[in-house]
């Protein structure tokens, strides 16, 4: 028996579409159909739909049904469909088994993980944990969609993982020698979010969402690199060993006694042999005018600083993983206020850097006498709580171009006496 289609649409129109919805939920999960279908709180239209279907008397129960049984006859004897799943077929198109789908995408995702897995723990076994992570995390499905791009994506990854670590290669570069794509890493793309997680796992770095600079700041940990002229670290007294430019460079000024601008070009591509300063302390501030004082003050013989200019640039970053794998530790000065508080729990958080004249004492001293209308309320100061409800109650910012003089001063004594700021 053929499909009437034309009959089928006339009798099974909106008042009984509930019934082909009944009967097309249980077909797509693979379920078996009850004895009875029900639907309780009808309208008018639909009992009255029902009685005719069946031929019953009218009744004014709360809800209405009918034997799947008795719909099969109906069908079958009104020659409309010579079976129920056929009815719904003609009705609503092909009937899609969605447990059997379910399960067949989810091959196709185990499928792709184990693939990953292997091709990533033969390139690298750190990567092993990367694909692992991936899938156990719902990213890859996230940012692929479907499994067939998801191994796409994962392939693409590991192409772009045999080539690091570059040798202070462009991220455009990178992309096109290896993707034929210059735009294939892009910060926005899916596959860059991929290889990013990857270089964690390689680096064991912990997974964390990052900001743009730090962002840059991984990508040249492996010799990658992303605005790699723009905003430049601000150093002084920086004298570090090798015959190299970076390293010839820095010893030019500071033996001059001049700040330096140090691009993450260079520090990628004329790394320095900071091993000889291991041990030694650096000063990190937030305020470019910080280090004019000390070098002014000071010229050859100012005490290490590095400046952040604001939130930390991906080169500021980059600098400061070099300085502290070879040995130096960090401590930090930053404004008293939203940004400074900000920056200091980046650096205590990614750096393990130190609060030097930092704490709440400091605070109310120097607010005491400067400062100015403070705005938006910072965050909590991770190195001392206090901190940040004295701001706050205060209601007034101090920066450090308002307590340069006591800086320089403080931190060239402890230079002078080669303490720890």
């Amino acid at each position: 028996m053929t499909v009437d289609r034309r009959r089928a649409e006339a009798l099974f129109g909106a008042d009984l579409a509930w019934l082909i919805d009944r009967l097309q939920g249980r077909f797509e999960r693979g379920q078996p159909l009850p004895a009875r279908l029900r639907l309780t709180e009808p309208t008018d239209a639909q009992r009255d739909a029902v009685e005719r279907l069946t031929g019953r008397r009218p009744t004014t129960a709360g809800s209405i049904s009918i034997e799947v049984a008795e719909l099969q006859r109906i069908v079958v004897n009104a020659g409309i469909a010579p079976d129920l799943p056929s009815l719904v077929e003609v009705l609503r198109g092909h009937v899609v088994d969605r447990t059997a789908r379910a399960a067949a995408e989810q091959q196709r995702w185990t499928a792709v993980h184990e693939r990953l897995r292997a091709d990533a723990t033969e390139l690298d076994p750190a990567l092993a944990g990367w694909a692992d992570e991936l899938v156990a995390t719902g990213l890859l499905r996230r940012l692929a969609g479907d499994a067939a791009t998801a191994a796409d994506l994962g392939q693409q990854a590991l192409l772009v993982f045999g080539r690091l670590p570059a040798d202070a290669v462009p991220l455009s570069q990178l992309a096109a020698t290896t993707l034929g794509d210059s735009h294939a890493l892009d910060d926005d793309t899916s596959l860059a979010t991929l290889v990013l997680r990857g270089i964690e796992a390689v680096t064991g770095l912990p997974r964390r969402d990052r900001s743009a600079a730090e962002r840059r700041a991984l990508w040249a940990r492996v010799g990658v690199l992303l605005d790699e002229l723009s905003a430049p670290a601000l150093v002084a007294g920086l004298g570090p060993g090798g015959d190299g430019l970076l390293a010839r460079v820095l010893r030019a000024h500071a033996d001059a006694g001049e700040p330096c601008r140090v691009t993450l070009r260079t520090l990628v591509r004329h790394r320095p042999d900071w091993s000889c300063l291991a041990g030694q302390r650096v000063l990190v501030c937030e305020n470019p005018t910080v280090v004019a004082a000390v070098t002014d003050r000071c010229g050859s013989t100012a005490p290490a600083v590095v400046c952040t200019d604001g939130q930390p640039s991906g080169a500021v970053q980059t600098l400061l993983v070099q300085l502290t794998e070879s040995g130096m530790a960090l401590d930090f000065h930053v404004d008293f206020d939203g940004g400074g508080i900000r920056i200091g729990n980046l650096l205590v958080d990614r750096f393990g850097a130190t609060p030097w004249r930092m704490g709440r004492e400091e605070y109310e001293a120097a607010a005491a006498s400067a400062g100015r209308p403070l705005g938006a309320a910072p965050p909590e100061a991770s190195w001392d709580p206090q901190l940040t409800t004295a701001i706050v109650s205060r209601g007034r910012a101090v920066h450090e171009e308002q307590l340069l003089d006591e800086i320089v001063h403080e931190l060239l004594l402890a230079h002078r006496d080669h303490e720890r700021p």
